[in-house]
């Protein structure tokens, strides 16, 4: 090789190397300034958020004073990665307090930023983003949407009906189940029990008027899910439901009537005998073995059947 050419391309090397350099260092001084604009806004945010809590004696909580700060510190609706990680802060408290303050928190977060950055994500068009979106309303507590969120409690995407669900049950506790027939939708298991458990965080207190109302589902999701709530409340009123149940087309539904009946049957010995009483009628000879092995595990007598 010619020295001129090898000459040249030293020199390219030498450029490709310090270009290299150089945006590596300008890499890592973007990454310093960005964690401490964080650290800038989480202090701030703190900070506001107890005096707003906390004011001194005589002086009232101000929205316009937290907006003020927030803002100062670069958090802008020019600036979404900013508000971004506002939302993630006001989710970290609101998860993190209760009570009155809880309450409190709530009428703040309507007043200050992000600037409608969560219900705006329903606008896009990528599900996920509108999912996102949905989770930020009901972590923040923010239930002036649920109109917005109710339309996507049946929708096609998985994740997005899910959130949907998720966030009309925190919003409504029990009413939520009023809505359990117009869901034509598969509903997992992992989102059965989801709900189930909101439902128990977020209203201990058994409604089951509304609960009554679901029972006009024909969806057999619907219906297991129905079924765990009475197991997991231990609603022994609605056990004729479960029982009537355990002939139902569907093999997962009868499973979760099966374990549900079994469950209540701790707090009510008659549960015990009237299952031994209408073993004969359900449809699987495996589910009839399972229901006899667990009986006569507590000690019931159990009778001859056609299995």
């Amino acid at each position: 090789m010619p020295f001129g050419n090898l000459e040249f391309f030293i020199k390219i090397f030498l450029l490709f190397l310090v270009a290299n350099i150089l945006l590596t260092l300008c890499a890592a001084q973007w990454r310093r300034s960005k964690n401490r604009r964080k650290k800038l806004i989480e202090a701030v945010f703190a900070d506001k958020i107890s005096d707003f809590l906390y004011p001194q004696t005589g002086k009232k909580p101000s929205f316009i004073d937290v907006q003020r700060a927030l803002r100062k510190v670069g958090v802008r609706e020019e600036r979404p990665e900013n508000v971004q990680f506002l939302i993630q802060l006001m989710i970290r408290t609101q998860q993190a307090l209760g009570g009155s303050n809880r309450i409190q928190l709530k009428r703040l977060y309507g007043q200050i930023p992000p600037y409608r950055a969560s219900i705006d994500k329903l606008r896009k068009r990528d599900p996920f983003q509108k999912a996102l979106g949905i989770k930020e309303i009901y972590e923040m507590d923010q239930n002036q949407y649920i109109k917005q969120i109710a339309a996507y409690r049946d929708h096609k995407n998985i994740y997005l009906r899910r959130e949907a669900q998720i966030a009309l049950v925190s919003f409504l506790g029990w009413d939520s189940l009023r809505f359990l027939p117009y869901l034509s939708r598969k509903i997992s298991l992992w989102q059965q029990i989801k709900i189930v458990e909101k439902l128990h965080d977020v209203c201990r207190e058994p409604k089951v008027e509304y609960l009554h109302l679901a029972y006009k589902t024909k969806n057999p999701d619907a219906i297991e899910l129905i079924i765990r709530i009475i197991k997991k409340f231990y609603l022994l009123s609605e056990v004729d439901y479960v029982f009537l149940n355990l002939k139902h087309p569907s093999y997962e539904v009868r499973k979760a009537a099966i374990y549900c009946l079994l469950s209540l049957k701790v707090r009510d010995g008659a549960i015990a005998e009237r299952l031994v009483r209408v073993m004969d009628g359900i449809p699987s000879k495996i589910q009839r073995k399972q229901v006899l092995k667990y009986l006569a595990k507590g000690g019931h007598t159990i009778p001859t059947l056609s299995l």
